[in-house]
């Protein structure tokens, strides 16, 4: 009975997760990756010399994955099907603070625009991304 079980569980597991799209670009200094598994989209973020280590993008919260950088938020997510955008007013890091800035990744034309205020100065920036991994 236990192994019947056993069974059905890792067969839903299975299951549940071969549903799942995976996207993960690299644009400019960092990793995105892109998870639709026809309940939800959540996105993640990594730093591309910190090899495999996923926080939660857009930074909407302080919480466990990005305390060690991110002191304070004030930021917003929107999620429009591929097109990703975190909107903040401000965002306080241990290196610095941001302001009134917006990141867009977009996931199925590959490109990433950011721009804003950091450390006092304005930042622009648009590239395309190199697809990593797509499944």
């Amino acid at each position: 009975m236990k192994n019947i079980i056993l069974v059905m569980l890792i067969s839903l597991f299975l299951f549940s997760n071969s549903n799942a799209e995976i996207i993960i670009l690299k644009c400019h200094n960092n990793v995105y990756k892109y998870v639709n598994n026809n309940n939800e989209i959540k996105t993640f973020q990594a730093v591309s010399s910190a090899g495999d280590v996923w926080m939660e993008w857009p930074k909407t919260k302080v919480q466990d994955d990005n305390k060690h950088f991110l002191k304070f938020t004030d930021a917003e997510a929107i999620i429009d099907g591929y097109v990703v955008t975190e909107k903040f007013k401000k965002l306080v890091t241990k290196s610095g603070i941001a302001k009134n800035g917006r990141t867009i990744v977009d996931f199925k034309n590959k490109s990433y625009d950011t721009k804003g205020t950091w450390k006092g100065k304005s930042y622009k920036k648009k590239a395309k991304c190199l697809l990593i991994y797509s499944e």
